[in-house]
């Protein structure tokens, strides 16, 4: 395996381990956990990978961990004692480091073999919101074991084990564990196990304080671990704790180390802060469904989309100063933060954690350079990815901001962010109207046809297959296609009655009156250019002869959304969006009406298929000018009738086929996630 690779598996290991009594749990956490387990294997993550780069399981990741796990298939004893991975989070692909890194052995009294964990009765293996865990037991000896996998920090995951039986038992715990992946070397130390990747610059240790008589062996790139013998006392729990810490330098590592729990009392802390925090998001999250969707059908899609989020949410590391979500961790390609994905996830993680959505918009402004721009999309690394500078995606931030403000009140925060996110508006009235007639376009920054269209986010849309680039007169580095787009400017008119809204509550009147009064102009615009009295729709223009590019996409409620069209425009829009030959498919909103041409529902990106994001903007459009009615029904349609979603164990999938359901593209999808959450909490 070559040497570039492990440059990019920025990731150390850490294990440390303990063992002491278990105290008294707290009767009165009982209530929170029944809440934490009212959700099991709301999303199926049952599967072992046959090889490093297989990447067909599903896994679990929390606080921003940049790593994650699985639980083995159910009928795996082979796998009884074990947690699935870690599946590192690396730049290029990410990669399992192991089937199971940390396999149980318990050895009973004197006997020299431990005992075959392959004959236990297997009582659960059981994914919760923000644990895993495994429950199994043995007639001879009569013994009980519990293993549960949460996180504490975004750097350090604990394996907990718990151990019971109806008579006096001397037991000798440990672990054992080997890699798929070549380079990998354990080496023995004073106080466990060192790990090294090769020529990796990062550090990984398996270490082991407040134990004695641990007994390390290192052999073929596998190592194990065993601790003196403990006694157990008959109908006493007893428990042990088991650490991994993946850290991406030696300094890091120092920190992590010192934080760690080091007593069992520690350890309960960090058992009751997890539950404790995860019953708050489910609670919070659950007291905010709109109240005719309170079932237990809908709040299972509710904690789905949490974990969904949750297992997407990545650390400050490298390039990447402040913490946010991947768009998805199971698709190759989104290891990295995109603009307009952060901008929808920050709505909708406002809702139950707003430390987080407030990160998630300055992680992007963090990439905002000297004339405005936001970066399109950036990496903890770019050993891979360079950072994408060739274009800016559609400009949701003012949004995004006054609608995290909204739930935080924290205006701290809004003075904060709010000079950046004026120059980012600014930005597009500088760069992207090439006739300076205050109607934008999108464009690109190297020229390229490609990038442009990735500005629009609606990257092979009908409505761009016969555009091209114009490049502007007045500003060097700065393209636009030869359309005016309808939702750009519905956004860009979003985007000043927002800032309007910001400067407002800052006290910058001038800045307010001056956003307020230009959206009002824009919001006349929009009506007189975009919208066709032919085809009661909005459509882009064609920058050079003005004409309209007549296709129906989702673009042409994007002004309803906004809150720019007229309430006739808005009347005459409806009545396509409820049309089932147009919009109203199975699975209402496609990108592209049914009606078209061009429309292709099955895998086909941004031509057909329905995408959560659009059909989100939809409701709150139909919403906006009173339809309520059509607004509910549309919901319903889309909570009842996505595959996986309701009643169902599968994943969130980034977009959807409008006739029957299927999921298309990537799994796990975080904005899909976010729009859902919206969907069943918004009134």
């Amino acid at each position: 395996m070559s040497k570039t690779f492990f440059t990019q598996l920025s990731l150390a290991l850490f294990v440390v381990w303990f063992s002491a009594c278990e105290p008294q749990v707290d009767p009165s956490a009982s209530a929170q956990v029944e809440l934490q387990s009212n959700f099991p294997d709301v999303l199926n993550l049952h599967a072992s990978p046959d090889s490093a780069f297989d990447r067909s399981p599903s896994a679990f990741s929390d606080m921003g961990s940049w790593f994650a796990y699985a639980l083995p298939a159910k009928n795996d004893l082979t796998a009884i004692g074990s947690f699935t991975g870690p599946y590192l989070f690396t730049q290029d692909n990410g990669v399992w480091i192991s089937r199971f890194l940390s396999q149980l052995e318990i050895t009973v009294g004197e006997q020299t073999t431990p005992v075959d964990l392959s004959k236990a009765e297997i009582i659960e293996n059981t994914y919760y919101p923000g644990l895993l865990r495994q429950q199994f037991r043995f007639s001879d000896p009569n013994l009980e074991v519990t293993t549960s996998l949460f996180f504490i920090s975004s750097r350090t995951a604990c394996i907990k084990v718990d151990l019971q039986a109806d008579q006096d038992l001397v037991l000798q715990i440990g672990w054992r564990g080997d890699t798929y992946m070549e380079g990998v070397r354990f080496d023995e130390k004073t106080d466990g196990v060192s790990i090294h990747f090769a020529e990796n610059e990062h550090q990984g240790h398996l270490t082991l304080p407040n134990a004695e008589g641990v007994a390390v062996q290192i052999a073929d790139a596998a190592y194990q671990l065993r601790m003196a013998p403990i006694s157990l006392k008959a109908q006493q729990k007893h428990s042990v704790g088991l650490y991994h810490s993946f850290c991406f330098s030696a300094d890091e590592w120092q920190v992590e180390k010192d934080a760690l729990p080091q007593h069992i009392n520690e350890l309960e802390t960090a058992v009751d802060a997890n539950r404790d925090r995860w019953n708050n998001w489910i609670q919070t999250t659950l007291d905010d469904i709109e109240p005719s969707l309170k079932t237990p059908s809908y709040e299972a899609i509710a904690v789905k989309s949490l974990e969904t989020l949750t297992s997407n949410w990545r650390s400050a590391a490298g390039f990447l100063k402040h913490q946010g979500l991947f768009p998805s961790y199971h698709y190759k390609w989104f290891h990295g933060f995109w603009s307009w994905d952060s901008w929808k996830h920050a709505v909708s993680l406002a809702r139950w954690n707003p430390a987080l959505a407030q990160d998630q918009i300055r992680a992007m402004f963090d990439f905002q350079n000297e004339e405005g721009m936001v970066a399109d999309c950036v990496y903890r690394d770019t050993i891979i990815e360079n950072h994408n500078w060739r274009d800016t995606k559609p400009p949701l931030a003012a949004w995004a901001i006054w609608r995290t403000y909204e739930q935080s009140e924290d205006q701290g925060f809004l003075a904060e962010i709010y000079p950046a996110a004026k120059r980012y508006h600014e930005w597009w009235y500088a760069y992207r109207d090439y006739d300076q007639n205050g109607l934008c376009e999108y464009g690109s920054t190297d020229g390229t046809l490609i990038a442009a269209r990735w500005e629009s986010g609606m990257d092979n849309a009908v409505r761009f297959d016969d555009t091209r680039l114009l490049k502007s007169k007045t500003q060097a580095g700065a393209w636009s296609m030869n359309r005016e787009s309808a939702d750009l400017n519905a956004y860009l008119f979003a985007d000043k009655y927002y800032l309007s809204k910001i400067a407002a509550a800052l006290g910058k009147s001038e800045d307010a009156d001056t956003f307020s009064s230009g959206a009002d102009a824009l919001k006349t615009r929009i009506q007189e250019t975009f919208f066709s009295e032919k085809t009661d729709w909005f459509h882009d223009i064609d920058l050079e002869t003005k004409q309209p590019i007549l296709h129906y996409g989702a673009e042409g409620w994007i002004p309803l959304w906004a809150g720019a069209a007229t309430d006739e425009q808005a009347e005459r829009v409806r009545l396509n969006m409820i049309d089932t030959t147009k919009f109203a498919t199975y699975i209402p909103f496609p990108t592209l009406a049914a009606s078209e041409a061009g429309f292709e529902p099955v895998e086909s990106y941004w031509r057909g298929p329905v995408w959560m994001d659009k059909a989100y903007f939809a409701i709150p459009a139909l919403k906006q000018y009173g339809y309520e009615e059509d607004a509910q029904r549309f919901t319903m349609n889309l909570l009842d009738r996505l595959e996986g979603l309701k009643d169902s164990d599968g994943p969130i999938r980034e977009n959807y086929n409008p006739l029957t359901g299927e999921g298309y593209e990537s799994a796990h999808f975080s904005w899909s996630a976010a729009h859902i959450l919206l969907l069943l909490t918004e009134d």
